[in-house]
């Protein structure tokens, strides 16, 4: 089975073309220029197509342009390859559901822990008998730098680059580091906290800061760019 999924998170719109559970291509669709994307994939010829959409203003936008198959979007009323026990699943992010569908590609019938480091960064877990309960939100790096510029009189707006150094040596260098390794504590936080409730625990990091986070994280860690692509093309293949 040939699976178009659809990644439209709050900054870009990711597609993938899955055949099985092999990826098979990766593109970042620009409304701007459809095409490009209808002739991507009709080289592939879809048979489903499964949309994620963060924003929840995706299918406006590429509606239009998607082919003619059966077309699913991602929400708590589809099959999942898990016990959805979240107590608001309505307001589950899609994207959270793609992640942990995405940690059981790679480890079934482990428990672990899904970190997404992106605009937020989101914490899931899968427990025992694959079964789902929450985890955690917090600011991603650069919503970090963005509120202690919004909400302070003089505090600059900077660009994250990477820190070299924990102790700042001035407002920037500050500002960066403090972001910066008050997310990689966080981080380990978590891992250690629910590390201590679950033996064996796989920890999977994703998203767009994920590269650079994990340069200085000590902790265990299995880093995947495609993770939540995977997660789609998983849910994807148990719903007809």
């Amino acid at each position: 089975m040939k699976n178009l999924v659809i990644d439209a998170g709050n900054t870009r719109i990711k597609v993938a073309m899955f055949n099985g559970v092999e990826l098979q291509s990766v593109m970042i669709f620009n409304p701007a220029m459809p095409e490009e994307f209808i002739a991507w994939y009709k080289s592939f010829e879809p048979q489903k197509i499964l949309l994620s959409d963060a924003g929840g203003k995706a299918l406006e936008r590429i509606g239009a342009y998607l082919p003619p198959v059966p077309f699913f979007q991602l929400s708590a009323q589809l099959n999942l390859p898990f016990e959805n026990l979240y107590t608001s699943k309505q307001t589950l992010g899609a994207d959270r559901m793609a992640l942990v569908a995405g940690g059981i590609h790679f480890f079934p019938g482990q428990e672990f822990l899904v970190i997404d480091a992106g605009t937020c960064v989101t914490y899931d877990v899968l427990g025992s008998n694959q079964n789902y309960f929450g985890g955690n939100i917090t600011p991603g790096l650069q919503m970090r730098l963005q509120a202690m510029h919004t909400f302070t009189g003089k505090l600059p707006l900077l660009d994250f680059a990477r820190p070299t150094e924990v102790l700042g040596t001035n407002t920037q260098s500050c500002l960066l580091s403090g972001a910066y390794f008050g997310l990689v504590g966080e981080i380990e936080y978590f891992i250690s906290h629910y590390a201590n409730q679950k033996s064996n625990l796989k920890v999977l990091l994703t998203g767009g800061d994920a590269q650079t986070l994990a340069k200085s994280l000590k902790s265990s860690i299995f880093v995947h760019e495609h993770l939540l692509l995977y997660g789609l093309n998983k849910i994807l293949s148990i719903n007809d």
